[in-house]
């Protein structure tokens, strides 16, 4: 993927002869997830106290570097509604920094990582998008600090492997992806969203600010919510898609990226649309219809047994891409090279739309419990029962070696305590709930996923806009829980979009509550039967224990992951067997243990880190 790697040193550092350590940046860039004919942009004017080096997939892509007064920008990604270069846009937020300070960061929208070196100050300032959208990572020690978009590059700036963090583990295998600022190694760190990190040399101190939040405002009338969130992912689109060339949807039959594509302005731009799914599929068929409806080219991709056959290859490029750090089915890497050979260079996609209707919203999804909430302790409750992605129900053993039950389950809601206390600012739990979505899911999951399409493309995602987010938490929350908010946008702004079938409900959009429940009845009952395009576009429990058995056991069951001291050996053979056997459907825990598996096995200084771990306590 593109992105950044860069150290400072500390001025104790540079006063003893040593300053930044070229060699170890090397490595850091010898261990990024790059191509060989990617384009390289370096600087190193201040060397002793500072060097970074971006990466790109061609002169028009993500990074660049630019300089304002006696301050260095590194910058990868994109800013909306500003110059169009990326040096351009690159110099306009140094300048903006410079002049103003966080100050001057509250009204961009973009989608971006940044490094600033002022050589007056001797200061170097990490900067993210308003949701870090992109992951940033970092590391201090008595000699600086390292940073990067990748966590490999930061490991290589360890002479020994980094401690494995056990909480990051464990939140991995609770949630589903990691939480807070954990990963999996202690001494590294993500950004938070609106990430303002600043370090001085002079004194080795480090600061941590938000420069921006949602906050609760005034709630507006009903018809003015749904007017103004209307026009606000209007903008959001048009900023994202006007003049862009080479601009793609990842379309599918369900809300979000409908009302992405009913926003776009297709007078002007045709966008490709990409839908993936099994042939004569509910999603397909409703792609195909909402793309014609647009007058825009459509593309299906469906999967099949050259899908099987790469599997290994697309999981180890997955890892590869993601350190790791992703839970992924790696259903969607078989579209990269259609994006390429279409001509692809933008890619929309309908990410966080579920905050317009929470009632589908993944782990975080709004169901009838949920009306008993009366307090702070109800609603920790309510997230603690829903947001586990139950990986390791029916598991006897412990998952980890060293770590019984109790501890595992203690560590994982300590990790959701503290995030539940970032959303304070607002009162209402469905407030609350939504805001963890941006904090939690959509930082460490989304993000990480956008992290593979940043392979080959410019990823966007037009929900993902301050002025859209602001719009949403000045709504009702009744009002956000239902499709009322995206039936209203349709209607308004391409009525036509309201015909073809909702994928996740079998029913048209805006339609009564009783009807999309008999649609609903009866899609689920024609998947039951085996009824041809209702079947789901993967099988992957059932490829597990059939094609892809040689894949699981050659990972999990090999000597080295069963020894490796982070996994419990008569877990992951339990797990193994009952799912080979039917007595399970153990298909995400299998998943999850091979990537974190992957993930660790790529390097030879793991072991020393995974027993640092067995005789660490989790504080």
């Amino acid at each position: 993927m593109p992105g950044l790697v860069g150290i400072v040193s500390t001025r104790d550092t540079r006063s003893n002869g040593q300053g930044v350590n070229v060699a170890l940046l090397a490595a850091m860039e010898g261990a990024m997830p790059l191509n060989p004919d990617w384009i390289r942009r370096d600087w190193s004017q201040d060397a002793n106290a500072c060097q970074f080096v971006c990466f790109a997939r061609n002169e028009s892509s993500s990074t660049a570097i630019a300089r304002s007064g006696s301050s260095t920008i590194a910058f990868d990604g994109e800013l909306f509604g500003c110059p169009a270069g990326k040096t351009e846009q690159a110099s306009y937020l140094v300048d903006r920094f410079v002049k103003l300070g966080a100050k001057g960061l509250e009204d961009l929208e973009g989608r971006f990582v940044a490094a600033i070196w002022c050589e007056e100050s001797q200061r170097l300032s990490l900067l993210t998008d308003k949701f870090t959208s992109k992951p940033l990572y970092y590391a201090v020690s008595d000699q600086g600090l390292a940073f990067g978009t990748s966590i490999r590059g930061l490991k290589a700036w360890f002479r020994e492997s980094p401690p494995i963090n056990r909480d990051g583990i464990i939140q991995f295998f609770t949630f589903g992806h990691l939480w807070n600022d954990d990963t999996f190694y202690q001494p590294i760190r993500v950004a938070q969203p609106a990430a303002l990190i600043q370090f001085d040399t002079n004194t080795g101190s480090l600061t941590v600010e938000q420069y921006w939040r949602p906050v609760q405002t005034r709630r507006l009338p009903k018809q003015d919510s749904l007017e103004r969130i209307t026009t606000c992912l209007g903008n959001a689109v048009d900023d994202q898609s006007r003049d862009t060339p080479g601009l793609g949807v990842a379309l599918s039959g369900g809300l979000d990226a409908r009302t992405m594509l009913a926003l776009i302005d297709t007078d002007h731009v045709r966008p490709a649309c990409v839908s993936l799914g099994m042939e004569g599929s509910l999603d397909q068929r409703s792609s195909r219809q909402l793309a014609e409806l647009a007058g825009c080219p459509f593309h299906s991709l469906v999967l099949g047994e050259g899908f099987l056959e790469n599997f290994r290859q697309h999981l180890e490029r997955m890892v590869w891409l993601t350190d790791g750090h992703y839970l992924s089915q790696c259903i969607v890497l078989p579209t990269f090279p259609l994006y390429e050979s279409l001509g692809v260079q933008v890619l929309l996609r309908g990410h966080v739309g579920e905050l317009l209707h929470m009632h589908k919203a993944y782990n975080f999804s709004i169901d009838s419990e949920f009306a008993s909430i009366t307090d702070g302790d109800g609603l920790k409750q309510w997230l603690w029962s829903h947001l586990q992605s139950h990986l390791t129900a029916g598991v006897p053993e412990p998952l980890l070696q060293g770590v019984d039950a109790g501890t595992f389950a203690e560590s994982g809601r300590r990790s959701l305590d503290r995030a539940l206390s970032a959303t304070k600012q607002f009162e209402h739990p469905l407030d609350r709930i939504s805001q963890l979505f941006l904090d939690q899911r959509t930082r460490r999951e989304t993000a990480m996923s956008l992290v593979k399409f940043s392979s080959v493309v410019d990823a966007r995602i037009p929900y993902l806009d301050s002025r859209f987010i602001s719009a949403v938490f000045a709504t009702e929350p009744e009002l956000r829980i239902d499709e009322e908010i995206q039936a209203y946008v349709l209607r308004k702004r391409r009525p036509s979009f309201l015909k073809p079938a909702n994928s996740n409900t079998g029913a048209p959009v805006g339609v009564s509550e009783l009807r999309r429940k008999l649609c609903y009845i009866r899609m689920r009952v024609l998947a039951k039967l085996g009824v041809k395009g209702y079947q789901p576009y993967e099988r992957l429990g059932l490829w597990l224990k059939r094609e892809l058995r040689p894949l699981v056991e050659s990972i999990l069951l090999d000597p080295r992951c069963l020894d490796r001291g982070l996994l419990n050996p008569d877990c992951v053979r339990g797990v193994v067997q009952r799912h080979m056997s039917d007595r399970a459907n153990h298909t995400y825990l299998l998943m999850a243990m091979m990537i974190v598996e992957l993930g660790l096995a790529d390097s030879k200084r793991e072991r020393t880190a995974i027993e640092s771990l067995n005789c660490a306590t989790i504080l």
